[in-house]
């Protein structure tokens, strides 16, 4: 394999993606949720709701652990980290449709505002990190 060279900039990305997933993976796993577990709110319930916060979180957490660790270790995941990063852009884009444009403090409910703007330019900074970091 060629040796590829990284940026500070995709160091600090990482490592704060990688940190970002994995405490919204433990919030997932205590109760609470990151923005990709208040999608899933406002689509599913009851026990089968818990039961999705719990395998997401454990996702979330796997794959930013993984990101952390490929830093020092390099690719020694292979594939699963793609596939678990997969799983969360799809949440993550489903959050993004739901909470910033069909939600009650969405662009076509609540209407335009900067704090929209904001919110919305955050989660795009998060998917973009993550469809960068992607190897």
């Amino acid at each position: 394999m060629a040796k590829t060279q990284y940026s500070f900039g995709r160091l600090l990305l990482q490592i704060a993606l990688g940190a970002m997933l994995v405490v919204g993976g433990i919030w997932a796993l205590t109760g609470g949720g990151d923005f990709g577990c208040v999608a899933l709110k406002a689509v599913f319930s009851g026990s089968l709701l818990k039961t999705l916060k719990i395998v997401f979180g454990v996702i979330e957490l796997l794959a930013g652990a993984f990101l952390i660790i490929e830093l020092f270790a390099g690719d020694i995941f292979g594939k699963i980290d793609n596939i678990l990063m997969m799983i969360i852009w799809i949440v993550w884009i489903v959050a993004i449709v739901l909470g910033d444009f069909l939600g009650g403090s969405g662009l076509f409910k609540a209407g335009f505002s900067w704090e929209w703007l904001y919110g919305f330019a955050a989660h795009l900074i998060v998917l973009g990190a993550m469809l960068n970091l992607n190897d």
